[in-house]
């Protein structure tokens, strides 16, 4: 077909160059065959890159789990075995791409290539006796322009099949049918949009682990064969030494991070984790909480209806508060100026509580708290009876706790009430 093409080229530029055809229509015929001819190459061209988008994906999947478990693969001593396998997935990503710009080359130049021989066949023909001088003079110039045609055409044309791949892996990130459409009822000039749905609610009477586990981003296992029981209102905490995999279940709790095994609530199997242990329904309170620049108020309320009062005072923040001067409409700078450390925990575990949280899940929120401050918490999250699921190495806190587990290498290694732990577990509680 490329032989045709190219003969198909040479008999339009005779023709042009006797007169018999306009010459415009010379160039856009050169530009029709190097399209055709560039297009031979799309499947090759379109394998190619969704070879290379696969590539580059696997890359930084690895990438970014590796970044994310940092702490966890030096622990493990497998920093050389990771980096191993990241060097791999990049020679296989710089392998895939550069496949990917050989072919797009030959798809762009062998166009270019087939035009620069057939000033070859107009010398030819006039040794042959068929074309004169001052006609092979004529098309041998002619065709040196056509070559940028070809190539331009070729070029525009090869950029095609990685363009649609490209496009088809966005469009399929973005969960619709094409990812310039518009959202209903969404003006993005105007950054206006209709309130959501409030979701349901289910009041939480019993949350129940069973063979529960944790899995990282990178498929290894934090946490393993939790079994656990908690009635509402109890106050449940988590302690174990550094690493021991307190926050990975903590997390997967509050639905942010994997799990194996089985979580029921009131009995029911929680089957979409993401949806259903939803802020509203589970507050989650980091060990570094963040805030936003403004009031304590919008801190809290975050655009909704919610009592901010109630919540302040049971987070025993509203003493803090009062003392500044400024209550609930206390600004608060970038990342919290103006705030103490334990003030910042209580200001989160506020934000938490504030639309009736079924379940708190804290991770360590009284690490900054004094004595003091701690028991007053404790104490009014009882007297709210709130469902506290927590970690802590603070024995003032594990004395007032309903029930304990102990936590080591992310296995249950004891549980019960800390008067019945504390003989051989005292040492991970200060």
């Amino acid at each position: 077909m490329l032989d045709q093409a190219v003969a198909l080229v040479l008999v339009v530029a005779m023709t042009a160059v006797t007169g018999s055809v306009v010459p415009g229509l010379f160039f856009l015929g050169t530009m029709v065959v190097s399209g055709l001819a560039a297009t031979l190459f799309g499947p090759k061209l379109e394998r190619a890159a969704r070879a290379t988008v696969a590539a580059r994906a696997a890359f930084a999947t690895a990438l970014v789990s590796a970044l994310s478990a940092a702490r966890t693969v030096k622990l493990a001593g497998a920093t050389t075995a990771v980096l191993h396998h990241l060097a791999g997935l990049d020679v296989l990503r710089s392998d895939r791409q550069r496949r990917e710009i050989s072919v797009q080359v030959w798809a762009r130049s062998t166009p270019s290539m087939a035009s620069g021989l057939l000033p070859i066949g107009a010398w030819a023909l006039y040794l042959g006796g068929g074309l004169s001088a001052g006609a092979v003079l004529v098309a041998v110039s002619t065709l040196g322009a056509a070559r940028w045609f070809a190539w331009t055409t070729a070029s525009l044309i090869s950029q095609l099949p990685s363009a649609r791949v490209w496009t088809r892996r966005t469009v399929a990130m973005t969960g619709a049918s094409a990812y310039s459409v518009g959202v209903p009822a969404v003006d993005l000039a105007a950054g206006t949009a209709p309130a959501p749905t409030p979701p349901p609610r289910h009041p939480l009477r019993r949350l129940e682990l069973r063979d529960f586990g944790v899995v990282h981003s990178d498929g290894t296992m934090a946490v393993r064969d939790v079994n656990l029981t908690v009635q509402r209102g109890q106050l449940v905490l988590v302690v174990g030494p550094v690493g021991s995999g307190k926050s990975s279940l903590l997390r997967a709790l509050a639905g942010i991070v994997h799990h194996t095994g089985e979580l029921a609530w009131n009995g029911d199997p929680v089957t979409e984790p993401e949806l259903f242990l939803r802020p509203n329904q589970v507050g989650y309170v980091g060990q570094l909480p963040r805030v936003l620049s403004g009031t304590v108020a919008d801190n809290i309320a975050l655009g909704h209806q919610v009592d901010a009062a109630g919540a302040v005072s049971t987070a025993q923040l509203d003493h803090d508060l009062a003392a500044a001067g400024g209550g609930l409409g206390l600004l608060i700078g970038h990342k919290g100026t103006r705030l103490s450390g334990g003030q910042l925990q209580r200001l989160a575990l506020a934000r938490a509580l504030a639309p009736r949280t079924e379940l708190l899940v804290a991770d360590d929120v009284s690490s900054a708290l004094d004595v003091t401050t701690e028991l007053a918490l404790w104490q009014a999250l009882r007297g709210h009876g709130v469902t506290v699921v927590g970690s802590t190495a603070k024995r003032a806190a594990l004395v007032r706790a309903d029930h304990v587990v102990v936590l080591i290498g992310g296995t249950v290694a004891a549980q019960g009430s800390w008067q019945e732990l504390e003989g051989d577990w005292s040492h991970l509680a200060g």
